[in-house]
């Protein structure tokens, strides 16, 4: 289901942007950023070095500090944080396309990751060091994706029915190329980048926010 979006006032600017692994949060995230507002991926504020977690208050505060901003979009579940950004997000966006199709994309992304590295064009988290391996752990991976919607997608979906925004529901890669149709206009433009500044990509080039300071 996709929620029609010609009736929203205003312009848009801060998005969640929530799905299984393998859903295509990263691939949607990067095609709506390019309609200007600041993309952040959790998993870039989360791992670092050597797929070191970062601790939970550290990480409570940078969630906190990244939904307190006026544009954002955020890509990732990290399933105790999803009600800090669903409190100050003005649309949510879950992809929930079927589990086996998630686990095929896992599993593609994988092999092109260890095939590839940070050249295959896939998405990697920031803070890794450039000799980690890059693939952290793909059975637990597949196993999250199996599990999804017996757990987190259940959590998921309380969460969103007591949101006061607009929610929009995508199966199928069609309901997302809608949804990113219908949201493009609504995004508000972020400040333009001051002459000379470096632009900001994340690992497979596409266009990514610094991360907030904590």
């Amino acid at each position: 289901m996709v929620t029609a979006l010609a009736a929203t006032p205003g312009l848009v600017g801060r998005v969640a942007v929530i799905g299984s692994p393998g859903s295509g949060k990263s691939t949607f995230c990067h095609a709506l950023a390019g309609a200007g507002l600041p993309l952040y991926h959790l998993d870039d504020l989360y791992w670092g070095p050597g797929w070191r977690r970062t601790p939970e208050e550290e990480w409570r505060r940078k969630v906190a500090g990244l939904a307190a901003g006026e544009q954002w979009i955020v890509d990732g579940n990290h399933l105790a944080t999803i009600p800090e950004r669903l409190a100050r997000a003005e649309i949510a966006v879950l992809l929930d396309p079927p589990a086996l199709l998630c686990a095929w994309r896992v599993l593609r992304r994988s092999l092109r990751l260890r095939r590839g590295g940070p050249g295959s064009g896939e998405y990697l988290p920031s803070g890794l060091d450039p000799q980690d391996a890059p693939v952290r752990d793909l059975s637990a991976l597949l196993r999250k994706v199996t599990g999804f919607r017996r757990r987190e997608l259940r959590a998921i979906r309380l969460l969103l029915a007591e949101y006061p925004g607009r929610v929009i529901v995508c199966h199928t890669g069609r309901q997302a190329r809608r949804a990113l149709a219908d949201l493009r206009p609504l995004l508000a433009a972020c400040p333009p980048r001051p002459v000379g500044a470096a632009a900001d990509t994340c690992s497979c080039g596409s266009p990514i926010a610094p991360a907030p300071t904590t």
